[in-house]
């Protein structure tokens, strides 16, 4: 009487991951976490519901030229999406307050580089969040690769909590140093500068801009140290050996 062998999958069974692509992985994890978690607060923050939170501060100017709430949060939220959702500028050259164009010629052409700024960081987001999974997908597949899956996470964590902390920290010791060279950064010289009775100062003056900031880098640090505290529990229970 014969017996046979069962059939075993080699994908499912026999594929082992090279040790090399495996510190890859787990590197390409870690350094792509801040930039999936930086970019998804800041994806977070570009909506009407943190235009509202922000406008109801206590603490939040009023507009000094005669924005009432209604209006500032309506215009707000409109160039929000005009940024957010990648709309023809028309969408802002055709708001009016008072029969007058809402925006000047410099503020619309300052707001298409806002819009390609955040447009290009969408993509970049996208990129290395699909990376990310990819990565941990491949790690988590087999038990000997997950211990370096729950490395890379806490350690990402981590590296996303510290980097985004010191330079938060950085804009409180020196805000207007810090405010001027995210704009030199990502702006030309001389585009990025308006009146203070200009829309967009109104909309969103330096109280608005600080406050961001914070909220972006307490966002980051907070995710970052969330992911960090799985990578560490998953650590924990992964270096426990399973019993035969």
């Amino acid at each position: 009487m014969s017996t046979s062998t069962p059939h075993v999958d080699p994908f499912l069974h026999g594929m082992h991951l090279p040790a090399a692509l495996a510190r890859w992985l787990q590197i390409t994890i870690v350094v792509l976490l801040p930039v999936v978690l930086i970019l998804g607060a800041m994806r977070l923050i570009a909506t009407d519901q943190y235009l509202a939170f922000e406008y109801n501060r206590p603490d939040f100017p009023p507009d000094r030229f005669g924005f009432d709430y209604t209006e500032r949060l309506n215009y707000a939220s409109t160039t929000v999406r005009y940024m957010r959702d990648g709309l023809s500028l028309n969408t802002l050259a055709d708001l009016q307050w008072k029969g007058q164009p809402l925006y000047n010629d410099r503020e619309l052409i300052h707001m298409q580089d806002v819009q390609n700024v955040y447009q290009s960081t969408s993509l970049v987001w996208m990129l290395a969040l699909t990376l990310v999974l990819l990565g941990a997908f491949t790690l988590g597949w087999r038990r000997e690769n997950r211990l370096a899956l729950a490395t890379g996470l806490k350690r990402g964590g981590l590296l996303t909590a510290s980097l985004v902390g010191g330079v938060g920290l950085l804009a409180i010791i020196g805000w207007q140093l810090w405010f001027d060279t995210f704009h030199r950064i990502f702006f030309a010289p001389g585009t990025w500068t308006f009146n203070m009775s200009d829309a967009l100062i109104r909309l969103v003056p330096e109280k608005f801009w600080f406050d961001t900031a914070l909220s972006l880098a307490g966002l980051s640090v907070i995710g970052g140290l969330l992911v960090a505290l799985i990578g560490w529990s998953l650590q924990r229970r992964w270096r426990v050996p399973v019993k035969p």
